[in-house]
């Protein structure tokens, strides 16, 4: 089959193309930069030709609806996007035109294009927001969207406009809303990758070991990327038409846990030091998701466990800082 992926040269996006193009599959994409591009590219040679990919804004509407057409999709999964939350309060109006106006542009297209493909809509799971850990855990697909950051309306209404176009354009769009995850690959923005790369760092340096933390007691729905990416893939091809999904690992562990087993791998002695400027003052103090929607649909549960996830991270760390 041909599949078109957007922000395919991403962390998620690249590990996506990697499960398609072993599967058999022809794969294409757009993306803002190059990011991971030339490793798929040496992996896989021929299979994946450096013109797979376009360097495309998925505001073009033009650039994007080209792309597509040369694609002749099969399938779309839509990963592009700026995704780090934090940067969305810098930038809240680049974050509304991405993740949302984005969205538009690419539902707008495969409507002119490829009509006929499936879309797998990739949102967020910060889009359910304001919920109530006495009441609201785990959270299920039917919880009301309470988003709490411009990064999360934005994927909201990105969410939603992928409903609107299953509803009033019959175009095959299924919902995905994952959970945290990461991996190898991943950008040290997020909190997993920080830890790693920090660690990773410390044990190639001289002089006092320090790493500066946030709060490590909130408790958050860790899986791995390539757990998420092959959910993404049974989604295409057994999740329902107009439906939403969460993806994720169905239970919380605390960042403190997760610092812990990564230090525990570390070769030299870390200290950890609380830094107030990393600690965010209001944060909702447990989250995790209902993934019985899923697994009932397609039969897809999470495979790798967080162990093995995080030393499969500080691995990735190590050797790209070994370079």
């Amino acid at each position: 089959m041909r599949f078109f992926v957007t922000g395919i040269s991403g962390f998620a996006g690249s590990h996506l193309a990697a499960l398609l193009l072993e599967s058999g599959h022809v794969v294409s994409g757009v993306a803002r930069d190059a990011g991971s591009i030339g490793d798929l590219h040496r992996r896989y040679g021929e299979r994946f030709p450096a013109g797979a990919v376009q360097l495309c804004d998925v505001r073009d509407g033009p650039h994007l609806r080209e792309a597509l057409r040369r694609a002749e999709p099969d399938g779309v999964f839509h990963l592009a996007a700026v995704s780090f939350v934090p940067r969305s309060f810098d930038r809240p109006s680049l974050a509304y035109e991405v993740n949302f106006l984005g969205t538009v542009e690419l539902l707008a297209a495969v409507a002119e294009v490829a009509p006929r493909a499936r879309v797998v809509l990739v949102t967020s799971s910060e889009i359910y927001g304001a919920i109530d850990v006495d009441r609201d855990l785990p959270i299920a697909e039917t919880q009301p969207l309470r988003p709490l950051s411009p990064y999360s309306i934005a994927k909201a209404a990105a969410d939603l406009a992928g409903f609107q176009a299953f509803w009033s354009q019959s175009l095959d769009v299924v919902r995905a809303r994952p959970f945290n995850h990461t991996g190898p690959r991943q950008a040290p923005d997020f909190v997993c990758s920080e830890f790693a790369r920090a660690l990773a760092a410390a044990e190639r340096s001289a002089g006092p070991k320090r790493l500066l933390v946030g709060n490590l007691d909130v408790e958050r729905d860790f899986a791995d990327v390539r757990d998420v990416v092959r959910g993404y893939w049974s989604l295409f091809e057994r999740g329902e038409s107009g439906e939403a999904y969460n993806l994720g690992s169905g239970k919380a562990i605390s960042v403190r846990a997760v610092l812990e087993n990564l230090r525990a791998q570390c070769r030299v002695r870390v200290e950890v030091e609380t830094d107030p400027k990393k600690v965010r003052p209001r944060e909702i103090p447990r989250i995790f998701g209902s993934i019985a929607k899923i697994e009932g649909a397609t039969g897809w549960h999470p495979e790798i466990p967080l162990e093995e996830t995080l030393g499969d991270l500080m691995a990735y760390w190590r050797t790209e800082l070994a370079r």
